[in-house]
């Protein structure tokens, strides 16, 4: 029994860590929608449970988490297509490169020496995709190292591990876990710091230097934790 609990709990553990990182993936792949605003500062929402981060022990993480939060709650009192623009400008400012600074959101311009794209960072991610048997969508035209798609991947290498954890299936969760501990450590743990950081310095409004610190510490204690959670499968 005991033994079954603990794969109940690791098996949503994974589930849990695919929700965050397909979220982050997704405020970084394009602009965001009024559908998506409004679903972000519906009352439901958990990012506006505001009395649950009083108990988030992270400082950093839970900085973010109010940032973006007390931005959200706001918008009760905003036009929310006019919100929506403004996020369409930061948007804009931030990943397309209009005020260049944050260079273009990938870990080739983060990585090589001239911070061009579509360097030998992104032929390692491409392995890296390739060896999990995955191909970056066609229909997203940004190079396959850019944040929101590596962000992707370690969602994809989170639901796998659960799909293999709730067929009882260690040797391929081990796989998929140490798959997740080496794109953690050999290409998102290596850039994502420097690229918070010029978000930082260069965004206007809390929406996004939110999204930034929350990206950045969740990256960090997702990193610091994977080998518990390997330890913990092994067990098994």
């Amino acid at each position: 029994m005991e033994a079954e609990a603990r794969n109940q709990y690791l098996t949503a553990a994974m589930n849990n860590r695919s929700v965050i990182y397909n979220f982050l993936s997704r405020m970084y792949e394009k602009e965001i929608t009024s559908e998506l605003l409004k679903e972000m500062f519906n009352e439901k929402s958990p990012i506006l449970k505001i009395e649950g981060l009083q108990e988030i022990p992270d400082d950093e993480l839970k900085d973010g988490l109010e940032k973006l939060s007390n931005y959200l709650r706001g918008l009760k009192e905003r036009d929310l297509e006019e919100a929506r623009l403004e996020l369409a400008v930061e948007y804009a400012n931030l990943f397309l490169g209009i005020k260049g600074k944050p260079p273009h959101p990938s870990e080739s311009a983060y990585r090589s020496e001239d911070h061009l794209i579509m360097q030998e960072p992104m032929d390692e991610v491409l392995h890296a995709y390739w060896d999990a048997g995955v191909n970056k969508e066609k229909k997203f035209t940004e190079p396959a190292d850019h944040i929101a798609v590596e962000l992707q991947f370690m969602a994809y290498l989170c639901r796998k591990t659960a799909e293999a954890l709730g067929r009882n299936e260690k040797d391929n969760a081990l796989k998929y876990l140490k798959m997740q501990r080496d794109f953690l450590r050999n290409h998102l743990s290596l850039w994502v710091s420097s690229f918070v950081k010029d978000i930082l310095e260069t965004a206007e409004v809390d929406f996004y230097k939110g999204i930034a610190i929350i990206t950045k510490r969740f990256i960090e204690l997702d990193n610091s934790m994977i080998n518990d959670m390997l330890k913990a499968v092994e067990e098994f």
